[in-house]
Formats: C-alpha cells, structure tokens, sequence
C-alpha cells in the first residue's frame, strides 16, 4: 500500500513537472520584445481620408499633419488616437508649425492658418492670395510642370513666415495674423524658408535663392540657380546648399551668395529634396537619379549614394547613426525597363548601406504611392505620412 501511494506521488510530480515543462516551452515560443518591436516595424497606423504629402509636427504629446482631404490632424503620440481635426476647402500640404498653445499652417484654399493646438478652434486666418491658382500635379506626359509642395510656415520671435504661389513671401504677426511685409519674387514660391541669424533663405520658381533680411524683407542678395527652385534652402558653417531642376545641388557663401560649388546630376535628374547639413555632410535626395547622396560640405565631392529606386523628393532626417528617407513611384515611367520603387528608407549614416526598408501600399493612378514626408523621429520612433493615406509609426 505505502509503495502503491509513494508510485502514484511521484506519477502526479511527473504530470506536474511535465506541465510546467510544456508551459515553459510554450513562453519560450512567444515572440520576444525584441522580435515585436524590430526595426523597420509599423506600430500603429491612422487612415485619413487623403493622400499624406504633409511632414509632420510633434508638439506635447500631440503629432501634427496635414492631409488630401483637406483637413490637420491632431494624433495622440502614445495612443495614436485621433484628438481632433480641423477642415479647410483645400489639400493641406504643410508642415505645420506650433508653438505657444498654437498651430500655424497653410491650405490650398490660399490660406494661412492659426488654431488652438488643443482642440483646433480657429483662431485667426491669413489671406495669402493664392485660392485661384491651379496645380499642375504629376503626370505622365510633357510638360513637366510637376507642382506638389506647399510652403510651411516658420516661426520666429513672434512671426510667422511663409511662401505663397502667388509668388510673395509673407510676415505675419502670430498673435494677430495681421501683415508685417511681404517681398515679391517672379514666380511661384513652393519653398520653405529657412532662417539663420538675421538672414532668412528662400527659393522660387523664378529660378532664384534669396536672401533676405528677416526683420524687414528686404533683399541682401539672390543667386540664380537655373532652374526652378522647391527645395528649401540648408544651412551649414557658413554655407546654405539648394539644389534646383537645373539640375544641380550648389554651395553657396551665406553671407554674399557667391557660389563655393556646385553639383550636377549628368541624367539629368531634378533635385525636389531639401538637404540636410550634419558634422560637415550635405545629405539630398534626388529625382530620376533615384538615390540619396551624401556630399562633403566643403567640396560637394559624393561620400557615397544610397539607391532608393524611387523619386526621393522626401527631406532626409538624421537621427544617432542613421539617416531616413522616403521614396515615391509612378507609373508608367519614362525610361524604359526601370520600375520606381516606393517606401521608407534607413541607412548607415557613415557607410550609405541599408539598415532596413518599409515597402508601402501601392495605389492607382499615375503616382503609385510612398513616403513624401519627411520623417520625424520622436522616442525611438519615425513618424511619416505616406500616400496611402495613412499616418505611420514605425519603430526605429
């Protein structure tokens, strides 16, 4: 009897030991954290009622941006849950700008906008004069007039500048919306301006890159760069880098303009992306050249280029050892053999080599989708708008 119960009390520890061992196994074959959160990952997505062509803005807790269906978003960072909305009669393009409680952005229903950040009341709106003129969005055949961007507001010691197609540039008091100056340019202005010290920089579809005094608006100086200017200008030891549809990247002297080089795409690709300037490296997307190039600042000579395979008009962002980029395609394209790809890009910021690639959503039309934006590192996450209408957070 007592070695029949001593049998049965070490059969039930087996079934025990046999039950832990398998639920154990079972932990071991979940995905780790590691796993769950790998690079290149989407985390979370908000579907928008447009195409994201907008960069966005983080801002107390909040992620800012525009969208096609003509309205800015207001996103919980942590959540990702939509706060608010605020609709306009146009694509929202811009990159808003936000400070003080606020949030400043431009609509293609020509107007300059001011809501409250904390629940998108509109506070005041600017007039910029632009409501009747038409884009001229991507297409397959010529003429070429590719017109997608808006210009962002920037702000700066309570102004708020920004670019019109109307050709002007405006000044704006932030609290009351009312014009201090405008300066009028020949053409279009797509651009961003860029301000540094008592200069503010910015290009035109007249072909030019000015500078201004920001107090002002007065012109220090203009440089024609030969062909039609969307990029903003990039800012960096004494030098600001624009490239046009010239189609170079230049080099110019800050302070007189003067050229200190220049860098010429031999396909003949446009340069639609807006450099960015780290340690003494100008990184710039490009157009048909389909890569991202990262130049010495001093020289222009190319440290390395990195194949997108798309049109990478997207600004890079730098980030610790990494620099990202969006790519965008279209279909047909008119080289033949080759396919755009589209999606978002990391590299090695020393080595130009692929850290990862995040394919995005096909789309119909002539555009087939990818990322425009400029993506936005926050807390070890990139956020970015992309085509398919989606807001992204990818994990880094």
């Amino acid at each position: 009897m007592l070695f029949r119960n001593l049998l049965i009390g070490l059969l039930l520890c087996g079934v025990a030991l046999m039950s832990f061992a398998v639920e154990s196994s079972a932990d071991e074959k979940k995905p780790t954290v590691e796993k769950a959160t790998r690079s290149g990952q989407v985390l979370e997505s908000v579907l928008t009622g447009g195409q994201i062509w907008s960069s966005a803005t983080h801002d107390e807790g909040n992620i800012f941006f525009g969208s096609d269906d003509g309205c800015l978003w207001a996103v919980g960072f942590e959540d990702a849950k939509p706060q608010w909305k605020a609709c306009t009669g146009g694509r929202v393009r811009s990159t808003p700008a936000v400070a003080d409680g606020k949030v400043y952005f431009a609509s293609d229903d020509g107007f300059l906008y001011c809501l409250a950040a904390s629940d998108g009341k509109r506070l005041w709106r600017f007039d910029l004069s632009s409501a009747g003129i038409e884009r001229v969005l991507p297409h397959y055949l010529p003429p070429y007039g590719f017109d997608y961007l808006t210009s962002s507001p920037v702000l700066q010691a309570g102004t708020v500048y920004v670019g019109s197609s109307n050709g002007n540039l405006y000044a704006v008091n932030a609290t009351s919306g009312e014009e201090i100056w405008h300066f009028t340019t020949g053409d279009r202005i797509r651009s961003t301006p860029t301000i540094h010290k008592d200069r503010l920089y910015i290009g035109s579809w007249d072909h030019y890159l000015y500078a201004l005094n920001v107090e002002n608006g007065e012109q220090v100086w203009r440089f024609d760069t030969g062909g039609i200017v969307q990029a903003s200008p990039a800012i960096g030891d004494g030098r600001v880098y624009i490239g046009s549809r010239n189609p170079k990247v230049f080099a110019l002297n800050a302070k007189t303009g003067e050229k200190v080089w220049e860098f010429e795409h031999t396909d003949g690709s446009w340069v639609e992306s807006s450099g960015v300037y780290r340690d003494g490296v100008l990184y710039v997307g490009s157009s048909d050249a389909l890569n991202m190039f990262a130049h010495d600042g001093l020289t222009g000579r190319v440290l390395w280029k990195y194949r997108t395979g798309g049109w990478s008009w997207s600004t890079p962002s730098v980030a610790g050892d990494t620099v990202y980029i969006g790519a965008i395609s279209a279909y047909p394209y008119y080289f033949e053999g080759v396919t755009l790809e589209r999606g978002l890009h990391a590299v090695d910021i020393e080595t130009g080599k692929p850290r990862w690639v995040l394919p995005t959503r096909q789309l119909p039309g002539y555009v087939t989708g990818g990322v425009m934006a400029t993506p936005l590192i926050v807390d070890g996450k990139i956020i970015a708008g992309a085509l398919d209408s989606r807001l992204l957070i990818v994990s880094e």
